[in-house]
């Protein structure tokens, strides 16, 4: 009795110190699988896709971007339009196709125009960039561009350019057009109309009335067409001649937090063009060292730098797009010397629905003074220090060759 007792206890002693190896391998396995865990983290989050020329950002690295880029820029949004017309006013996709010049990112190491220091100087001499505006749909201060998609049952009219400038490149085409759309309310009166079952844009200057009837003639002074499945050029409702989807920051993208292409820029006045842009639009008076219609304007700024930016998500999603694809000089005119372009809140108002950019301003608490929604977009950066202008076909666009 005595001996089965002490067989008991030393099997039992020998239980328990099994248990107490397999409870600290159990601990050992655990802590190196946090310590693992703890250093991939870390790892990922101190990189970024985008990187500043000079280094101003040592914890970028190019072995982890494309983790940092997933993390920090992920890409909800569609790249090729949606088959239903109802959808694409609503939804985040991204026009034309991969070789357009607006949908192409710009390398890590770019060249650089020449004079772009003295380009910079100029863009940020009067100040930050203009404010975007929501909330001034159907008045006279919308300088948007209001995007409209056909669909089958549409009325159809005959497009009639007014000006005498030559053979305008839409004059005589029929198509259809969604009753009620209606041009932007500004004296640009730009209007765009997108069949997605022939895969064309059809871009307005100036339309001259709102298509409530049954059908019949829509004029406008002028205007051009592309393909929203090529390179968005060679449209003539801007003075670039961009079509009018190219670059403008839509509603969708900004709920998505996911802007996947250039950002179409505007400026006071030009020095003349360089490709991809076709046209010069309103030159400066005198040697000003203006930018060029067409070029490429970019952020220099990383991920990293970006995030720790004090200001808000939607501004951060704006930055990142300007940082990853830059913003592409379209047109000229404005108060500001140079400015961003929001798609006009006649997308949605002209058929009795709420503006998709007031009710996004509403949500993130976008201060609105006199009923404007004011996306300051001039405050929270240092333009002089971190602007900077890519060469002309410094990315991967083939855009031509030659400066006028």
């Amino acid at each position: 009795m005595a001996r089965s007792t002490r067989h008991q206890r030393r099997r039992r002693r020998l239980q328990g110190s099994r248990r107490v190896a397999a409870l600290g391998i159990v601990i050992v396995l655990g802590a190196a699988a946090w310590l693992m865990m703890s250093s991939r983290t870390g790892h990922s989050t101190g990189s970024g896709s985008l990187r500043a020329a000079a280094g101003t950002d040592p914890s970028d690295s190019p072995r982890t971007s494309a983790v940092v880029r997933r993390k920090v820029s992920p890409d909800p949004c569609e790249t090729r339009p949606p088959a239903k017309p109802a959808r694409a006013s609503t939804m985040c996709w991204r026009p034309y196709s991969s070789t357009s010049p607006f949908n192409q990112r710009i390398r890590r190491s770019p060249a650089i125009a020449r004079g772009s220091s003295s380009i910079v100087r100029w863009l940020t001499s009067n100040g930050p960039p203009g404010d975007l505006i929501a909330g001034v749909a159907d008045t006279s201060r919308d300088f948007g561009h209001p995007i409209y998609y056909s669909a089958s049952g549409d009325p159809v009219f005959r497009l009639h350019c007014t000006e005498p400038w030559g053979e305008c490149p839409i004059e005589g085409d029929v198509i259809a057009i969604p009753r009620g759309a209606r041009p932007a309310g500004g004296s640009d009166g730009h209007m765009a109309i997108v069949s997605l079952k022939t895969r064309w844009e059809y871009d307005l200057w100036q339309a001259h009335s709102s298509t409530t009837g049954s059908g019949g003639v829509l004029s406008a002074s002028w205007g051009g067409k592309t393909r929203i499945d090529g390179t968005g050029l060679s449209s003539n409702a801007t003075a670039a001649h961009f079509g009018l989807l190219a670059g403008v920051i839509r509603a969708p993208e900004l709920q998505a937090g996911h802007i996947d292409h250039a950002l179409f820029m505007v400026t006071r006045c030009t020095s003349g063009y360089v490709p991809p842009a076709m046209s010069a639009g309103s030159l400066c008076r005198g040697s000003q060292p203006a930018p060029k219609a067409g070029m490429r304007i970019q952020l220099n700024m990383s991920h990293a730098q970006i995030s720790r930016l004090p200001v808000p998500a939607w501004k951060r999603t704006i930055l990142t797009a300007m940082a990853e694809y830059g913003a592409i000089i379209g047109d000229t005119g404005g108060s500001a010397t140079w400015g961003l372009e929001f798609e006009s809140g006649s997308t949605y108002t002209s058929f009795g629905k709420p503006d998709q950019l007031v009710v996004f301003a509403r949500a993130h608490g976008v201060p609105v003074f006199g009923g404007e929604y004011v996306f300051g977009l001039g405050n929270g950066v240092d333009w002089s220090r971190y602007l900077r202008v890519v060469a002309p076909c410094g990315d991967a666009a083939a855009c031509g060759e030659g400066v006028q």
